[in-house]
């Protein structure tokens, strides 16, 4: 009769930590589709619209790294109005307008590989940082890696705003 009761409990339990389980991975599971929706739905904005790339890549000069659809959402309020910031989740303060204009006239109707190749070290930098890294001085290099993965991130070749 003990042992009854002591299986019918541990049975219980188990029921009660399997439902637990399956309601988080339940949650989870909403939480990721809504998110993959709504980085779905900016990358068909931002790709359908020359403005909102623009002032995704805007975005991006200021903030580098940050992604549309999970750190900030660009939204029309009517139909042939002006995209603008409507959410902001990042960490970093949200630009003001004159920051994102500021922003927006260094990138305006450039690609990103024209505003990469403004910011990137010159060959000659790079072909001296790789002589001198085979030699064991590898300090130069790093720096140059470091500067082109920022550029990268900065002004990105897909994603959300190509």
């Amino acid at each position: 009769m003990v042992v009854d009761n002591i299986l019918f409990l541990a049975l219980v339990f188990f029921l009660i930590v399997i439902a637990g389980w399956l309601y988080v991975v339940s949650q989870n599971t909403r939480t990721a589709h809504r998110k993959l929706r709504q980085v779905s739905e900016q990358h068909t904005l931002i790709n359908a619209d020359e403005r909102a790339r623009q002032l995704c890549i805007a975005i991006h000069q200021l903030h580098p790294g940050m992604q549309a659809g999970v750190d900030f959402i660009i939204r029309h309020d009517a139909a042939g109005g002006a995209p603008h910031i409507a959410e902001w989740y990042g960490s970093q303060p949200k630009p003001t307008q004159t920051e994102l204009d500021a922003a927006f006239s260094r990138v305006s109707g450039k690609s990103y590989a024209e505003l990469r190749r403004a910011e990137y070290p010159s060959i000659g930098d790079q072909m001296d940082a790789a002589y001198k890294a085979r030699l064991g001085d590898n300090a130069e290099q790093v720096r140059l890696d470091k500067l082109i993965t920022d550029i990268k991130l900065k002004y990105p070749k897909t994603g959300a705003c190509n």
